[in-house]
């Protein structure tokens, strides 16, 4: 292309105030990535019709590499049309939203005659380290589900589910070691990653994160 020039010597100028935003731009998207959580919060706001007394809703989430989690978000009662709803959900085991390749609604409705059930919006947030919720896959669910059927994400590529580096296995936990990224290993699992060899410390010594090795009786460090 003409008229346009290339200097690889060429240094960026920009005043000291936009060099601090970008560098805590930067820290905010690191600190952002999501971390294996217990917890998670289901939004859902319903449409026209009431979702009767008797119906199931779940929350399914598919991950790779296991089986599919089937979360209840209603136990028996009904919700009026028009309604917004915040459940919170208690994992039994840790979600690494890494692994996960999509999520959905399933219903049933309590009878044969009972109507379709209107989603007008749906998302599942996600704590985070950096105080703000993070949406799992940034993805929402909008749609009617007939009487007996689920509303879905689309799936991601599988290419965004395999590691590429150590950093996409790093679980934040320095206590069970260091993981790494090796798709073709034995021993890895579904993305591609090994788990690291736990910290042995020295007897009537245990690992504590953030604090290494310590006795037994040692009250925590400050």
């Amino acid at each position: 292309m003409s008229g346009i020039g290339y200097s690889t010597g060429m240094k960026l100028s920009l005043p000291t105030s936009v060099w601090a935003i970008l560098v805590l731009w930067v820290l905010g998207a690191a600190g952002a990535v999501a971390l294996p959580v217990s917890r998670l919060e289901v939004h859902i706001v319903t449409g026209a019709d009431e979702l009767s007394a008797g119906s199931s809703l779940e929350l399914r989430i598919y991950e790779t590499g296991k089986s599919v989690r089937r979360l209840p978000l209603v136990h028996g009662e009904s919700w009026p049309r028009d309604s917004t709803h915040v459940i919170p959900v208690s994992l039994s085991e840790t979600l690494d939203p890494r692994n996960v390749v999509r999520f959905s609604l399933y219903y049933r409705g309590a009878s044969p005659v009972a109507p379709a059930f209107e989603v007008v919006a749906a998302e599942v947030q996600l704590p985070s380290s950096s105080g703000a919720p993070e949406r799992l896959l940034d993805a929402m669910l909008s749609g009617v589900i007939s009487r007996q059927g689920e509303l879905a994400t689309a799936d991601r590529e599988p290419s965004s589910v395999t590691c590429g580096s150590d950093a996409d296995c790093d679980d934040k936990r320095a206590c069970n070691g260091r993981e790494r990224c090796a798709p073709h290993a034995p021993g890895a699992d579904a993305r591609g990653c090994l788990k690291g060899t736990p910290i042995v410390c020295p007897v009537n010594q245990v690992c504590g994160e953030g604090v290494g090795c310590r006795g037994l009786s040692e009250p925590p460090r400050p």
